[in-house]
């Protein structure tokens, strides 16, 4: 049944906010977008819904999670774990810690907890990193869509090819309720360059989406230069890797990524805190894209990504909430008001609700159905209630600045009602 939807505004992913605004919704897509008045013309006849003082703007798409880390909160406390700042390395070792403690089946009750959160903060997708691959079960059922990026990591010959073998069958499966899934080799320095080469390799030939995490801290760097430094000398002792340390390579993470064949079209990198000039006009000639978690970022104390310089270079860009254990939330409002103190001049307000909109829709291959209000997308938007007045030109700045803890009034998914308050 058609239904015409309407609020004080209608806010899409670019423009301004369109008082009095409307859209027309049949069978899950938006047929028509205008002011109130218009659509009643064009459709006498369909019943309206009035959310009144409120704005209609696009469901977010987080570009990059762990929802299986969601309960990583309460399994770091029950494994005596601190939660204290540390390095980046300390975190590594922490979060193995972690996960050797808990049954994997824990896993599968976190995922659903991490999916009810994304809802909960207006999230209509997810790119979501999993490395326990039964996890996908708790996929099937959800409105929330995206990919699931099956990760791999590995140094031994005889590990990773089992994990190949076992990675393969699961991806004839092609995905797990609305999420199709990808890969995720892991990082640099937690694969060996024969077995990352084989999986950006097989991504390329099978056409999945693909995402890496890159360039995320100096430890890495330090790894990929000397072949020395904390990954070394602590990590890969505490994993028994020490046989499998590098030698000196000389590289740049963008460089040593290249090398290995990973440098293509809608690659989707994540982090970039420690890219330099030549990375970053490498990754925009090569029509790659960039996840830009910056809470995670400054938990974990690796530095703020150089977003101005992205930005000049024209390099595509999403934003992500990463996992609980380097993260508060998986809310993009909560990562969108703290991006706006750390990016304050670098992105407009306008150009930050892009980043969790169409930006993330075109990281996961998602644009021509979700991160904008227009004609032919999915009916899939969330209400946001208007506590005080606002002008028009002042809309979009406040929502984003204020909107730690912010929770939509309502989530509506391809024209179905998910979440109401």
């Amino acid at each position: 049944m058609a239904l015409i939807h309407t609020a004080k505004y209608l806010l899409a992913a670019s423009g301004s906010p369109l008082e009095g605004g409307a859209l027309l919704e049949d069978q899950g897509r938006i047929v028509e977008v205008g002011s109130l008045k218009q659509l009643q013309k064009s459709a006498p006849l369909v019943e309206i819904v009035d959310y009144g003082a409120a704005v209609l703007l696009p469901a977010f798409i987080n570009a990059h999670t762990h929802l299986e880390l969601s309960h990583y909160p309460a399994w770091a406390s029950a494994a005596g774990v601190g939660s204290a700042p540390c390095s980046f390395v300390d975190w590594i070792l922490r979060l193995i810690q972690v996960k050797r403690s808990i049954q994997h089946e824990a896993m599968h009750a976190a995922i659903k907890s991490g999916i009810r959160m994304s809802l909960e903060a207006g999230s209509a997708a997810v790119g979501d990193i999993l490395s326990w691959y039964d996890g996908r079960s708790a996929f099937a059922e959800t409105p929330l869509t995206g990919r699931i990026f099956l990760e791999s990591l590995g140094q031994d010959v005889g590990v990773t090819q089992q994990q190949f073998k076992r990675l393969s069958k699961v991806l004839k499966e092609q995905g797990s309720g609305r999420f199709e899934f990808g890969l995720s080799p892991h990082s640099p320095y937690t694969i060996r360059p024969q077995y990352l080469r084989q999986l950006f390799e097989h991504a390329q030939q099978q056409q999945l989406g693909c995402t890496i995490h890159i360039a995320e801290s100096p430890a890495e760097l330090a790894f990929l230069d000397n072949g020395d430094g904390e990954l070394i000398e602590r990590l890969y002792s505490a994993v028994n890797w020490y046989q499998h340390r590098p030698e000196p390579r000389h590289l740049r993470p963008i460089e040593y990524l290249a090398e290995h064949g990973g440098l293509f079209k809608d690659q989707l990198l994540v982090h970039g805190v420690q890219l330099v000039d030549s990375e970053i006009d490498a990754i925009a000639a090569a029509g790659a894209q960039l996840v830009l978690c910056p809470r995670s970022n400054a938990q974990l104390r690796v530095g703020t990504a150089p977003v101005a310089k992205f930005k000049k270079a024209g390099v595509k860009l999403a934003l992500g909430t990463d996992s609980l254990a380097s993260n508060r939330s998986l809310s993009l409002w909560d990562e969108l008001a703290f991006a706006a103190e750390v990016y304050s001049d670098s992105f407009s307000a306008q150009e930050l609700l892009g980043l969790a909109t169409t930006g993330g829709a075109a990281a996961l291959g998602l644009q021509t159905q979700l991160g904008n209000l227009q004609p032919g997308l999915k009916a899939s938007f969330q209400v946001i209630p208007l506590t005080e007045q606002l002008k028009p030109h002042k809309l979009i700045e406040t929502l984003i600045h204020t909107g730690e803890g912010r929770q939509p009034q309502a989530l509506i998914l391809d024209g179905q009602l998910v979440k109401s308050d």
